[in-house]
């Protein structure tokens, strides 16, 4: 059902925050063991990918996906707060809920399991 639906969102998203700090956190070791300069470092520099680049496995770019999102939306994902994501979910009438989350799997601002 819906609830349940939202749940497993949230769920996937959290896992998704753990997993993408800790892949953070041996990239920059990474970095640092091969004397590369961290990303959050001087002399780095921050590559912009084209839209093309960014669009997701629906064909969405996730970056327009995002600045679309209802600003409590935009607030959880930018926090990655699975609270306030479930309550900003369950504030939503469920097409509009269903609709906004479609569009973050198309994007691929949200991977669902499969």
């Amino acid at each position: 059902n819906f609830a349940d639906a939202v749940a497993t969102f949230v769920d996937r998203i959290a896992k998704r925050a753990v997993d993408k700090r800790r892949e953070m956190a041996e990239e920059r070791a990474r970095r640092k063991a091969a004397g590369e300069p961290d990303s959050e470092e001087e002399g780095s520099e921050e590559v912009e990918l084209s839209r093309e680049e960014r669009l997701g496995p629906g064909g969405l770019d996730p970056v327009e996906v995002f600045e679309t999102l209802p600003e409590s939306l935009q607030e959880a994902f930018h926090s990655q707060d699975t609270l306030k994501l479930k309550a900003a979910i369950a504030a939503m009438p469920i097409d509009e809920a269903k609709y906004h989350m479609k569009r973050c799997e198309d994007s691929g601002l949200w991977v669902p399991e499969r």
